[in-house]
């Protein structure tokens, strides 16, 4: 009996001991994810001003989609494909209510109601954006008027 005993008492310190570590990724991985929304958003306002180009993708001059897939590239790794068609069916689908800190937004821009413009959702309605308008790297709202009229969707990618 007093060895039955002994195996009890190790089985559950064995067990306190190793609860905690297996709990321990899950949390790891939703502070993992808030982060990487966070480097996304923080490095793509590092590229406000720059120059928009159609057909580059950085690091100094940017067209629309070039911006999302060089931020998207350089601080997640993951490489995503090059076009704002493309990129509006790539990863996650998200609504426009639930759009998140680093999800990719698309719009059709043109009037010819395919996607046509991307950029990358920064919080309160707001996106940055390599905008042909405005000649650069710029954030706006997707509050009400242009973009709010021509949000197609977003994309969870990270």
């Amino acid at each position: 009996m007093k060895n039955f005993k002994r195996k009890i008492i190790t089985l559950l310190l064995l067990v306190s001991m190793i609860t905690p570590v297996l709990a321990t990724p899950i949390q790891i991985d939703a502070a993992s994810k808030t982060s990487k929304s966070t480097q996304v958003v923080t490095f793509a306002k590092k590229q406000l001003g720059k120059k928009y180009v159609w057909g580059k993708s950085g690091p100094s001059t940017f067209d629309c989609s070039g911006f999302t897939y060089y931020v998207i590239k350089k601080t997640t790794g993951k490489t995503i494909p090059r076009s704002s068609t493309a990129q509006g069916k790539h990863g996650k689908y998200v609504s426009r209510k639930n759009l998140k800190k680093g999800d990719l937004v698309f719009f059709a821009t043109t009037g010819k109601g395919r996607i046509s413009h991307a950029g990358i959702y920064i919080g309160n309605k707001k996106f940055i954006h390599a905008s042909s308008t405005k000649g650069k790297v710029v954030i706006s709202s997707m509050a009400s008027g242009h973009y709010y009229k021509t949000f197609v969707n977003g994309r969870r990618v990270i």
